[in-house]
């Protein structure tokens, strides 16, 4: 693994090789990722690579680089292991945000009566 001068891990010699490992596309993984092919070669030249950067390419090659990180946020990959809801799921969440959503329109517009007919 690559270092830098002041003995850390070279963050875009280290994106290099992982996307690499993978045997997919340069480009497509870069454009996946949300970034162009240019991009991507600027990145892997950069030792100081942006946790935020290698967290994109993390996500597209399904890499978690907190192993090698330790001071790379944590939570910035709890949302690609998040189970996702399913359809059914997701319509009651739907259904239960819509219902607080009414109950709490119905008290505003009791306060808001309220206060109109006590200032008569």
């Amino acid at each position: 693994m690559m270092k830098t001068k002041n003995n850390k891990i070279d963050r875009g010699a280290l994106l290099s090789s992982a996307v690499t490992a993978t045997g997919i596309n340069k480009e497509d993984i870069a454009r996946r990722a949300g970034y162009s092919r240019a991009g991507y070669y600027k990145h892997i030249k950069d030792p100081n690579l942006p946790y935020h950067i290698l967290m994109a390419y993390g996500k597209v090659i399904n890499r978690d680089f907190t192993d090698e990180f330790p001071d790379m946020p944590k939570y910035l990959f709890d949302s690609i292991n998040a189970k996702q809801p399913t359809l059914t799921e997701a319509l009651q969440q739907i259904e239960n945000w819509k219902m607080k959503y009414l109950d709490l329109l119905e008290k505003y517009n009791r306060i808001i009566e309220d206060r109109l007919n006590s200032g008569k």
